[in-house]
C-alpha cells in the first residue's frame, strides 16, 4: 500500500475516480451525478491509501472562514473519512489520519473542526482531537442550514492558535455556524 497526498502531480482522473469509488461503500450514490471533490470551494487536500490503483482509505481536508462570537477563525476540518470495508479494524484510517493531522499542524490555521459518529469520539480523540460538551456544528447555507444535531452527530475539534486555544470555551454548549455549501457538512 502506498500512502498518497492528492491531488499530486501527473495524479490525473484515475485517483480520484477511486476515491468516489471508496465512498460509494460508505455511502451510496443518490440520483444526482457525483464529483469528487464534493465541495471544491472548500477542499484542500487528501490523503489516500493506495493499493493496486485503489483507493483503500481516504481522509480529506477541508478549509473555511468561521466567524464565531465575534471572532474569525481560519477552519480546517476533515471530511469523508472512510476504510474500505475489507480493510476495516487494521489501523489504515489512524495512519491515514495521523498524516492528515501532521499536514494540519504544518498549516497556519486556527482550529480544526468537523462532525463524526459519536462511537467513533474516542477514536478522533486517540488522534489528537476532543468532543466539545454540547456543541452543534451547522453547515449548509444561511437559507438552508444542516445541523449536525439533527443527524445525532458529535462536533470535534482540535485547537491549534493561541487564539483559538484562549476562545475555546467559546465553542462549548452552543450552535457553531460554517457556512459550508447547500448540503455541505464536515
Amino acid at each position: 500500500m502506498e500512502l498518497i497526498q492528492y491531488p499530486q502531480e501527473n495524479s490525473g482522473i484515475h485517483i480520484a475516480q477511486a476515491i468516489l469509488e471508496l465512498e460509494n461503500t460508505a455511502w451510496p450514490p443518490g440520483a444526482e451525478e457525483q464529483a469528487f471533490p464534493s465541495a471544491p470551494d472548500t477542499y484542500v487536500t487528501s490523503f489516500v491509501l493506495m493499493q493496486e490503483g485503489r483507493a483503500i482509505c481516504h481522509v480529506g481536508i477541508r478549509k473555511s472562514a468561521l466567524y464565531h462570537k465575534k471572532e474569525r477563525y481560519l477552519a480546517y476540518g476533515l471530511s469523508e473519512v472512510v476504510t474500505h470495508p475489507l480493510y476495516q479494524n487494521r489501523g489504515l484510517a489512524t495512519q491515514t489520519i495521523k498524516k492528515a493531522a501532521e499536514f494540519l499542524a504544518a498549516q497556519t490555521l486556527d482550529l480544526s473542526i468537523f462532525t463524526c459518529a459519536r462511537e467513533k469520539t474516542g477514536f478522533y480523540a486517540k488522534c489528537g482531537w476532543e468532543e466539545m460538551p454540547g456543541a452543534c456544528l451547522v453547515g449548509g447555507t444561511r437559507r438552508n442550514p444542516f445541523r449536525s444535531d439533527s443527524l445525532n452527530l458529535a462536533t470535534m475539534m482540535r485547537f491549534f492558535s493561541p487564539k483559538a486555544r484562549r476562545h475555546r470555551a467559546d465553542f462549548e454548549h452552543g450552535d457553531i455556524v460554517l457556512e459550508l455549501g447547500e448540503n455541505q457538512l464536515w
